[in-house]
C-alpha cells in the first residue's frame, strides 16, 4: 500500500501546496541571506551572530519551519513530493549552517578553510587562544566574534584568524602552508609620505579645472596665486595634497584622458606653471582621485601628469586612486565612496583601466545623457543601481582582495585594515533609490539637499583605523563643497572638509558670501610627530 501511495504521489501533477512550500523555502533562503549580509564585522557580542541578526532572519527560519510542517502533513495522499522535502532540507541546512558565510570577512571559498585553520591552531597549541574568534557553522550563530579579555596590538583577532588554505594565492602567487597563520602583510613606505621629519601639509579639493575657464571664481588663477604666495613662500618641507575633483576627467578612454589632461593644463597656464614651480622647488604634490577625475588613476594618465609637472623628478607627483595615508598624521579621501549615488565599489580597478569595464554610479547614469527623457534616465539609474549591487558582491571576492593587498603595501597599512575600510560603506538599492528620487525632485525644482554636519562615514573611517592601531590626528575630505571643521565623537581624530574652489559653494562659511575667499586645510607636523592646524580661508591679493 505504501508503495502504491508513494508511486501515485510522485507521478501526479504538482499540487498547490507543493508549490507554496517550494516558494516558502525560496523566500526563507532569501530573507536569511539578505539579513546575514547586512551584519558588519567584527561582531562585538558574546552571543555571536544570533545577537545581531535582523528579525528578518528569524522570520525566514519561522517560514521555513511552517513550510516543513505543512509539507510533512500534506494531504490524504501522503507527505509532499520528495523533491519538496529535499528542497526544504537543503534550505534548512543552508540557513543554519551557511549564515556565517554571508557575514564572514573572507571570500566564501576560503571560509571553511579558515575554520579548519582555527581548529588546527587550537589543537597544536593544546589551548584556546582568546584573541581568535570564529563562526563554527550552526553553533557559530552563538559563537563569540570578539576577543575575550584585554586586546594586544596586532594580535590575531577574527579578521586575522589563521586559514587552512589549499592555495592561498598572495601577491607573489605562492601557496601558504596549511599551518601558517594569516599575518598582516608587511608594511612599506612605498608610495606613502614619510613622517620622520617636520613638514607642512596644504590640502584643498574640488578645484574642478576643465576645458573652459568661465567659472566666475577663476579657480585656475586663484590656485596659481595661492601656490606662489603661500606654498612657495613657506620654509621647510612642503606637501600639497589635492583631495579629489582637481580636474574634470571622467568617462574617457586612456588616450582621450591623456589628451584631455594636457588640454586642461594648457587651458590653465598659470596653474600649470605654479605646479611646475612647486615640484621644481622640492614640494611633493599628491593627487587623490575623486568622482570627477577618476581617470587620473590610469597608470598612463598618472605618468603623464608626473611628466608634465615634474619632468626631472617624476616621483615628486603621486596619484592615489582611493585615499592618501600619512601614518599617525592624516588620511585624505575625496569622500564619494561613502555617497551611494557616486560610489564606485571597485574603485581600485580604476588604477588598471580607469572606468573601462566599470559601470556608472547611479547619479552619473542620470547625468550621462541629459537629452534623453526623464523616464529613460530613471531607467538608467535603476540599471546602475543593480550594477552597483553586483559590484559590491565582487568586492568580497578573492580577486579584489588581491588588489586590496597591493594597495595596503602602498598605503603602509595592514591589508585587513584596508579591507575593512573598503567595506565600510556599501551600496544598497533600497536605501539609494529614495535618495536618488529626492535629488531628482530637488534638481527639477532648482534646489539642493541641505546638510551642514560631519558625515557619519568620517567617524567610521577614523574609528576603523584606530581599531587597527593606525589612528590618525586628521581626517580630510572634500566632495560635498561644504567647508567644515569639527571634532569626531567616536575618536580623537579631527574632521576637515576643504570645500570647493569652484562657484558651486554649498556651505555656510565665508566663501559662500565672498566669492574671493577660498577654503583649504593646513596641517603642521612637528619633529616629535605632534600636529596642529585646521581649516583656513585664503583671499588673493587685490581680490
Amino acid at each position: 500500500m505504501s508503495g502504491v501511495l508513494a508511486t501515485s504521489r510522485t507521478e501526479e501533477r504538482w499540487k498547490t501546496g507543493d508549490v507554496w512550500c517550494a516558494l516558502a523555502g525560496a523566500v526563507s533562503l532569501a530573507l536569511a541571506a539578505g539579513a546575514a549580509s547586512t551584519v558588519a564585522v567584527p561582531v562585538n557580542s558574546g552571543l555571536g551572530l544570533f545577537a545581531v541578526l535582523p528579525y528578518s532572519f528569524c522570520a525566514g527560519v519561522l517560514i521555513l519551519n511552517v513550510a516543513f510542517v505543512v509539507a510533512l502533513q500534506a494531504d490524504a495522499a501522503g507527505p509532499a513530493r520528495r523533491r519538496i522535502m529535499m528542497w526544504a532540507a537543503v534550505v534548512l541546512v543552508a540557513v543554519l549552517f551557511g549564515a556565517a558565510a554571508f557575514v564572514t570577512d573572507v571570500p566564501p571559498g576560503e571560509a571553511a578553510f579558515r575554520q579548519l585553520g582555527i581548529a588546527d591552531t587550537f589543537s597544536r597549541a593544546q589551548s584556546v587562544e582568546p584573541d581568535i574568534g570564529g563562526y563554527l557553522n550552526w553553533p557559530g550563530l552563538f559563537a563569540p566574534h570578539r576577543a575575550q579579555g584585554p586586546m594586544r596590538p596586532n594580535r590575531h583577532r577574527i579578521a586575522h584568524a589563521p586559514q587552512f588554505s589549499l592555495l592561498n594565492v598572495g601577491l607573489l602567487g605562492r601557496s601558504r602552508p596549511v599551518d601558517d597563520v594569516l599575518d598582516p602583510l608587511p608594511s612599506t613606505n612605498s608610495g606613502t609620505p614619510g613622517t620622520g621629519h617636520a613638514a607642512r601639509w596644504w590640502l584643498l579639493s574640488d578645484v574642478h579645472l576643465g576645458m573652459s575657464d568661465d567659472d566666475p571664481r577663476c579657480p585656475g588663477r586663484a590656485l596659481s596665486d595661492f601656490l606662489r604666495r603661500q606654498v612657495l613662500a613657506a620654509p621647510g618641507p612642503q606637501h600639497v595634497a589635492f583631495v579629489g575633483d582637481t580636474f574634470e576627467l571622467v568617462g574617457f578612454a586612456e588616450d582621450e584622458s591623456r589628451a584631455r589632461l594636457e588640454a586642461i593644463l594648457a587651458r590653465h597656464p598659470d596653474a600649470f606653471c605654479a605646479l611646475e614651480a612647486c615640484a621644481a622647488r622640492g614640494v611633493q604634490l599628491h593627487f587623490v582621485c575623486g568622482n570627477h577625475d577618476v581617470e587620473l588613476a590610469r597608470p598612463a594618465v598618472a605618468a603623464r601628469l608626473s611628466a608634465l609637472l615634474s619632468p626631472v623628478e617624476p616621483a615628486r607627483v603621486r596619484v592615489y586612486p582611493w585615499f592618501l595615508h600619512v601614518p599617525r598624521v592624516l588620511v585624505a579621501e575625496h569622500g564619494h565612496q561613502h555617497h551611494a549615488l557616486h560610489r564606485i565599489p571597485e574603485v581600485l580597478r580604476a588604477a588598471d583601466n580607469g572606468t573601462d569595464g566599470l559601470d556608472l554610479p547611479p547619479l552619473a547614469a542620470w547625468n550621462a545623457d541629459p537629452s534623453r527623457s526623464r523616464l529613460s534616465r530613471a531607467g538608467a539609474v535603476i540599471r546602475a543601481c543593480l550594477a552597483s549591487e553586483r559590484a559590491e558582491r565582487r568586492v568580497r571576492t578573492l580577486a579584489y582582495e588581491q588588489l586590496l593587498q597591493a594597495e595596503s603595501l602602498r598605503l603602509a597599512l595592514e591589508w585587513v585594515a584596508v579591507r575593512d575600510l573598503a567595506r565600510l560603506s556599501r551600496f544598497r538599492t533600497l536605501s539609494a533609490l529614495p535618495v536618488a528620487a529626492t535629488r531628482m525632485v530637488l534638481s527639477a525644482a532648482g534646489r539642493r539637499a541641505a546638510g551642514e554636519r560631519t558625515p557619519a562615514a568620517a567617524g567610521r573611517f577614523a574609528k576603523t583605523l584606530e581599531e587597527h592601531g593606525a589612528g590618525v590626528a586628521w581626517y580630510v575630505s572634500g566632495h560635498t563643497h561644504r567647508a567644515l571643521e569639527s571634532a569626531l565623537e567616536v575618536c580623537p581624530t579631527r574632521y576637515v572638509n576643504t570645500g570647493t574652489w569652484s562657484s558651486d559653494v554649498r556651505g555656510h562659511g565665508p566663501d559662500q558670501s565672498d566669492p574671493g575667499t577660498f577654503p583649504y586645510a593646513v596641517i603642521d607636523v612637528a619633529p616629535d610627530g605632534t600636529t596642529s592646524g585646521g581649516l583656513r580661508y585664503w583671499r588673493p591679493v587685490g581680490a
